[in-house]
């Protein structure tokens, strides 16, 4: 084989492309050595963790709680590894008990591993209690508000229940006319002497008086009548006596329900209140305005009833007398709409099935409201369920008489079709007798399938049904 010329050496080695490949595969194998040098750096042995050669448990003032409590509730130990994260979880678990204001945990080197320290501090004494910035007057004298908190001198530092006592306090000068009062509270801790004193911290705000209260685009009402709905009232010449024309917070949020219960009770339930301002008057005087929106007064418009097939529509609408009370729907065509009467109504249907037996009837009702003509469309969805009989008669609490003298009295045996009108009836004959303080009627259903003889069948107004369900009176 006749040797390569010098030329054809010389162009392989100044191809541009075959030179970059090559660099390319050297610096990977560069690379490759380089990682796995530091790999078996990075895999060596690692360091030893510390080991904890002591535990010292000291306490600042007075011990809190034993020692035994203290160690069952550390994680580290003597002669285990240390680490930050247990010492940390430490601290959590000994405040957690309860009998300790603060909780410090210390380490230093030494041979063999590391010393650790925890320092405790005692839940301190209270030995007084202060009230700083009262300037409420009269109203607001120390033995009187000592009288409404709960903290007391002598006792272990409870900061929720001091925090509950602020608000008391704040409450206290609301009900006095202050509406921006603002209570806080400090602990003055010595902790080397275990003790602590509580001092309240009062800033009274303005006193201002109620001078009016206005409720803008009213047109349902008069500003007399929205007025009585209400608690907050204008400050007059007879406030001194009555109390009155003072700003309360807790008193104001239930007047605004009470007001929207008010509306949505009178129909118009998409009244809202879309902006409250409270102007300064003259002096300490304050005018509350109450931007509303009344909207639709709405009327019942169309009532159906959907699943019904042991009643008819009829029979529902005209219900049954419990008690000398009727039981039906009241809102039916042309009654004004409530949320809480609809509610009564739902209730009112299913009270009429459970009168004849049907215990387990569920009753859902759609809204459909025609906001063009403002009424509102009612759908009753009824799941009439099964029959119940009563399987048995149960007499408990009667240590007067003898249970056969109180059967005597019952309209309601074994074996018939559950009747609620039956049930009241018994009621209103025992509670007739004089024998007892009180009468009560309770029904439970019975897991058990109860089959009363097929010649029992429910009273007059319904068909008759195979036996169902057993329950117990």
């Amino acid at each position: 084989m006749q040797p390569r010329s010098a030329a054809t050496t010389s162009r392989r080695l100044t191809n541009p492309a075959r030179w970059l490949r090559a660099l390319g595969q050297a610096i990977i194998v560069c690379v490759l050595m380089w990682g796995g040098q530091a790999l078996g750096q990075i895999s060596g042995p690692a360091p030893s963790a510390r080991l904890v050669q002591k535990i010292i448990i000291q306490h600042e003032g007075q011990p809190a709680a034993s020692e035994q409590l203290i160690r069952a509730n550390i994680r580290l130990k003597a002669g285990g590894p240390y680490s930050g994260k247990a010492s940390d979880d430490d601290i959590h678990n000994l405040r957690k008990t309860g009998f300790f204001e603060n909780v410090y945990v210390t380490n230093k080197q030494v041979a063999g591993g590391v010393e650790v320290t925890y320092t405790l501090v005692g839940k301190p004494v209270v030995t007084e209690i202060l009230f700083e910035g009262n300037t409420g007057g009269r109203k607001f004298k120390v033995n009187k508000l000592r009288k409404k908190i709960r903290s007391r001198t002598g006792e272990t530092l409870n900061r929720p229940r001091i925090f509950s006592d602020t608000r008391l306090l704040q409450k206290e000068y609301q009900k006095g006319g202050y509406d921006q009062a603002k209570v806080g509270y400090e602990v003055r801790h010595d902790e080397a002497l275990g003790q602590a004193v509580v001092v309240f911290q009062f800033d009274p705000g303005r006193k201002v008086k109620i001078e009016e209260i206005v409720f803008e685009n009213a047109v349902a009402f008069s500003q007399r009548e929205l007025r009585k709905v209400i608690k907050t009232r204008r400050h007059w010449w007879m406030s001194w006596l009555t109390s009155s024309g003072k700003f309360e917070t807790d008193q104001w949020d239930e007047d605004l329900e009470m007001l929207v219960q008010f509306y949505q009770d009178e129909g118009y339930i998409d009244f809202k209140i879309r902006e409250i301002e409270f102007e300064d008057s003259e002096g300490d005087r304050m005018v509350i305005r109450l931007d509303m929106y009344e909207g639709y007064r709405y009327q019942i418009g169309n009532v159906t009833f959907e699943g019904t097939s042991i009643f008819t529509e009829d029979e529902i609408r005209r219900g049954v007398q419990v008690r000398n009370r009727a039981v039906a729907p009241v809102m039916l065509e042309g009654a004004i709409f409530t949320p809480s009467g609809l509610s009564e109504d739902r209730e009112a249907v299913r009270d009429f099935y459970e009168s004849y037996g049907y215990l387990d009837t569920r009753v859902l009702v759609s809204k459909v409201p025609n906001t063009d003509q403002g009424t509102m469309d009612l759908v009753y969805r009824i799941s009439e369920g099964e029959l119940n009989f009563v399987e048995k008669v149960e007499i408990r609490g009667n240590t007067r008489t003898k249970d056969k003298v109180i059967r005597r009295e019952l309209a309601i045996y074994p074996g018939e079709v559950f009747d609620m009108v039956r049930v009241e009836l018994s009621k209103i004959r025992l509670e007739g007798t004089g024998l007892f303080d009180a009468v009560e009627t309770q029904v439970e259903n019975n897991t058990r399938t109860a089959r009363p003889p097929q010649s029992h069948h429910r009273g007059e107004g319904g068909p008759n049904r195979p036996p169902h369900h057993g329950v117990w009176v």
